[in-house]
C-alpha cells in the first residue's frame, strides 16, 4: 500500500472514531498484545475504506458543482449581452442629426418615420421678464424682503397666486413652489461691500406673459421686458409659420427639435446600427468566454464536467444561437452582420460591416435582429440559452441539483459508516482484551509448573 493511501486510510479511520474518547493500546504483557493492536487497526482500516471512497466521490462533487458555478455566470453574462442588443432596435435604432444645431437640434423620443425635414427658425422665442423696484433696500435676504407685508399676490400671465413669505429668499421660494409658469431668483443689483439685493421673475414659457407681485397695497415688480413666441416652418409649411410659447417642438410623431436661433436646419431621421454594434462586441467577447470554459471540460485531459452531459447540452447551445439562420429580407444570418468563426471555434466581429449596411440592408438587418421576447433571431437566441440558465429547469441548475442530491446521499452514508466503525471498534477493543487477559493467563500458569 502507498503512503498517501495509508495517510488517507488513516485520516478516515481518525476522523470516524473522533466521537469516543481516547483509547491506548490493548493492554496486557502478553508478548501477543501488539499483534493483536495490530489486528484491531488492520480491521478498522479495511472497514473505513467504503468511507474513502465516499469522500473521494464528494471531493469529485464539489469540483463538479463548482465548475457548474462558474458556467452558470459566464452564461447568464452571455444572455444578457444578448438581449442587451435590444437597446440598438426599434424605435432606439432611429437616429436625428441635423445640419446646424445651434437652429434646431433634433431628438427622437418615439418611432420616427425615416425621412428629412427643413426648419426655418425666422423668430427664436424669448422670455418674459421683471425685477422688483423697491425703495427697500435689502442687504439680507435672509431676514429682509422688499416689503414690510408678509402676503403676496403673484401674477403670471392671467393666473394668480396667493404667497407668504417673511424674507425675500422666502418669497422667491414661495414663487417656486406655487405651480406658476414663472422662475423667481434673488439677485444682487448693488456691489459686494454694498449689496442689494432684488426679486428677479422670468417665464418659463416664450410669449408676452405679464407678471407681478403685489403686497396688498402696491405692485412691487418694475416694468415688463416682453417676450416672443418662436416661430418657425417645416418644409416651408405654414408660409405665415407655427408660433410657439416652449423652445421644444414636436416636428413630426415621435420626433422633437429645440429651436436655439433664427437660421435654417435640415433634420435627417434614419435607421442606424451604432448600438447594435456595441452590443454585438459585447456578445462576441462573452460568447468567447463562454465558449472557452466549455471547452476546458472536454477531451482526455479535460476538468471536472468531462463525461457530464450538460457539457454536450451547452456546446450545442452555443452552435445553435450563433449559426441560426432566419428571416426574408436581405440580412438573414449574423454572419451578414460581421460575427464570424475562427479556427478555433471563437468569434471575431468587424464593426466595419454594420457601418457599411445602406439603408435597406439596416432595416433588414433590425427585422432579422427582432427581439428577446417577441421574434426574430434575437428571440430564438435567447430561448436556446434559457435551456441553460432557466433557474427552474435549465441545465445547470439541473445537474447542480443532481450533485446536491448525490453528496447528500454520501453525507449520509458516511455518517452511518462513522457510527458503526465506532460500535466496531468498541467489540473490537473488548474482545482484544479479553484475548490478550487469556494469554496473559496461559502465560502465568505455565510459569508455575515449571
Amino acid at each position: 500500500m502507498s503512503t498517501s493511501s495509508v495517510s488517507t486510510q488513516n485520516s478516515t479511520l481518525n476522523n470516524a472514531l473522533a466521537t469516543l474518547a481516547p483509547q491506548t493500546a490493548t493492554t496486557g504483557t502478553s508478548t501477543f498484545a501488539s499483534d493483536l493492536q495490530a489486528s484491531e487497526n488492520r480491521a478498522l482500516e479495511i472497514a473505513s475504506l467504503p468511507m474513502q471512497a465516499l469522500e473521494a466521490d464528494q471531493t469529485t462533487l464539489s469540483g463538479e458543482t463548482g465548475e457548474l458555478s462558474t458556467l452558470s455566470g459566464l452564461f447568464s453574462t452571455l444572455q444578457t449581452s444578448l438581449q442587451n442588443i435590444s437597446s440598438g432596435t426599434g424605435a432606439s435604432a432611429i437616429q436625428a442629426t441635423s445640419s446646424d444645431q445651434s437652429v434646431a437640434n433634433a431628438s427622437v423620443t418615439g418611432s420616427a418615420l425615416p425621412g428629412t425635414y427643413t426648419v426655418q427658425v425666422t423668430t427664436a422665442g424669448t422670455y418674459s421678464s421683471a425685477s422688483s423696484d423697491s425703495a427697500t433696500t435689502v442687504t439680507d435676504p435672509t431676514t429682509q424682503n422688499i416689503s414690510a407685508s408678509t402676503n403676496f399676490t403673484l401674477t403670471v400671465g392671467t393666473s394668480t397666486y396667493t404667497l407668504s413669505a417673511d424674507n425675500l429668499n422666502g418669497l422667491a421660494t414661495a414663487i417656486n413652489s406655487s405651480g406658476a409658469a414663472v422662475q423667481a431668483v434673488v439677485i444682487n443689483v448693488g456691489t459686494p461691500e454694498a449689496p442689494n439685493y432684488e426679486l428677479s421673475l422670468q417665464s418659463t414659457g416664450f410669449g408676452d406673459v405679464p407678471l407681478q407681485v403685489n403686497d396688498g397695497t402696491n405692485n412691487l415688480m418694475g416694468a415688463l421686458n416682453e417676450g416672443a413666441d418662436a416661430v418657425y416652418t417645416v418644409n416651408g409649411q405654414p408660409s405665415a409659420g407655427i408660433t410657439s410659447d416652449s423652445s421644444t417642438v414636436t416636428l413630426a410623431p415621435g420626433l422633437n427639435v429645440t429651436l436655439g436661433a433664427v437660421g435654417s436646419s435640415t433634420i435627417s431621421v434614419s435607421s442606424s446600427l451604432s448600438s447594435v454594434s456595441s452590443e454585438l462586441s459585447s456578445l462576441v467577447t462573452a460568447y468567447n468566454a463562454a465558449f472557452t470554459e466549455v471547452q476546458k471540460n472536454t477531451g482526455q485531459n479535460g476538468g471536472a464536467l468531462v463525461g457530464d452531459s450538460s457539457v454536450l447540452d451547452m456546446q450545442q447551445a452555443l452552435t445553435q444561437m450563433i449559426t441560426y439562420s432566419g428571416g426574408s429580407g436581405s440580412i438573414t444570418s449574423l454572419a451578414q452582420l460581421g460575427v464570424e468563426f475562427t479556427q478555433e471555434g471563437t468569434l471575431t466581429f468587424d464593426p466595419t460591416v454594420t457601418a457599411g449596411l445602406s439603408t435597406s440592408q439596416i432595416n433588414d438587418a433590425l427585422t432579422f435582429l427582432g427581439d428577446p421576447n417577441s421574434s426574430g433571431y434575437l428571440q430564438y437566441a435567447n430561448n436556446v440559452l434559457d435551456g441553460v440558465t432557466d433557474p427552474v429547469a435549465g441545465v445547470i441548475v439541473t445537474d447542480t441539483q443532481e450533485y446536491q442530491t448525490q453528496n447528500t446521499a454520501d453525507q449520509t452514508e458516511i455518517n452511518n459508516d462513522q457510527a458503526k466503525l465506532v460500535t466496531m471498534q468498541t467489540n473490537l477493543q473488548a474482545q482484544m482484551a479479553q484475548a490478550n487477559a487469556l494469554i496473559e493467563g496461559d502465560f502465568s500458569r505455565q510459569e508455575v509448573d515449571r
